[in-house]
């Protein structure tokens, strides 16, 4: 591997390579964390107090054992927490495949919340922003694709059902009038995106994970089963950090030959090559899960894939809201 991808290598957080870890089952084995870890740089300190932290989170539960011969078991709020960077890569390539086609039509979402339910309100501006939304001005935001329901969902649950409102328009202007001298240009999707969303970074972020996974399946041939199962998790807990900040957005909508789409060519040709020689990765049931789950979905409908995971991402979010964010804690 070269010195770049090794120097890459070790920027996986504790916390993500533990969770990267939980079974199918919901099983989390303590020992392989720790092997991993080690390859990751990580000590074995910073894997025992990240497991205390998850489990005072509330989102794994201690089973049995101690150090790296515990065992512990994810919670229903683990879980979606998992789930829901698994089912936006899976979306994310179903978008590369073609498969989410896109009307040509913004969504505009837009909410007023009371400053005595500042809570709600940023929780209302968190999803949106993780859903890929962007911000056009103070309480409005615009996405290419329809989040009224899922918002409205959670509006609901924060007990402020009516703050929500969604339009929705073929032709988004910004800039200068043209008796100015500038023609405002954002009927072009793709230059509104450029404009509105940080494209150019992300594209970035994503060439810097493409080169790191063709390093992986340059080096897969003579690397150690461990050290190739550690640096294809780091990559793919990358890959799933820059998923969370990136919109998503229609093919229409983005550069030609877009960074992203490559780089999830490389994450699938990577997984394969460490899959044939890395029996530790092999066997990694949160792996074999999170790829399972993008093959799957892209044989399905777009009806059959959002019936599976819209109730999975509604449950994601409302596991991460702090009590302070719903009405239960607000009454007047």
């Amino acid at each position: 591997m070269s010195d770049h991808a090794a120097e890459e290598q070790i920027s996986l957080p504790t916390r993500a390579l533990v969770l990267s870890t939980v079974g199918t089952d919901g099983a989390l084995h303590a020992e392989p964390i720790f092997v991993m870890s080690a390859l990751l740089g990580h000590s074995d300190k910073a894997v025992r107090d990240c497991l205390a932290r998850l489990a005072g989170e509330g989102l794994l539960v201690h089973d049995a054992g101690r150090g790296r011969g515990a065992s512990y078991r994810v919670t229903a709020a683990g879980r979606a927490v998992i789930e829901s960077d698994i089912g936006w890569a899976a979306y994310a390539h179903r978008v590369d495949a073609g498969l989410e086609p896109w009307d040509g039509w913004w969504h505009l979402t837009a909410f007023e919340v009371p400053e005595r339910r500042r809570a709600a309100r940023d929780a209302l501006r968190r999803l949106l922003i993780e859903l890929g939304a962007a911000p056009i001005q103070s309480g409005l935001y615009v996405h290419p694709h329809d989040l009224f329901d899922l918002v409205s969902q959670l509006a609901e649950h924060l007990e402020v059902p009516d703050a929500v409102r969604s339009f929705v328009t073929p032709s988004i202007r910004t800039g200068l009038v043209a008796a100015q001298g500038a023609e405002p240009t954002d009927d072009d999707p793709a230059e509104f995106a450029r404009r509105t969303w940080p494209l150019d970074e992300l594209a970035d972020r994503y060439g810097v994970l493409e080169l790191r996974l063709a390093a992986i399946e340059a080096d897969a041939d003579r690397l150690g089963g461990e050290e190739l199962a550690a640096a294809m998790f780091a990559a793919t807990a990358e890959a799933e950090a820059i998923h969370r900040d990136d919109p998503l957005l229609p093919a229409r909508a983005l550069p030609d030959d877009w960074a992203g789409s490559r780089a999830r060519r490389a994450f699938m040709a990577a997984h394969a090559a460490v899959s044939a020689r890395s029996e530790l990765y092999r066997n990694s049931h949160s792996m074999s899960s999170f790829v399972a789950e993008i093959v799957r979905s892209l044989d399905e409908t777009s009806e059959q894939f959002w019936q599976r995971w819209w109730p999975r991402f509604l449950d994601a979010y409302r596991a991460k809201l702090p009590p302070a964010a719903t009405g239960l804690a607000q009454r007047d």
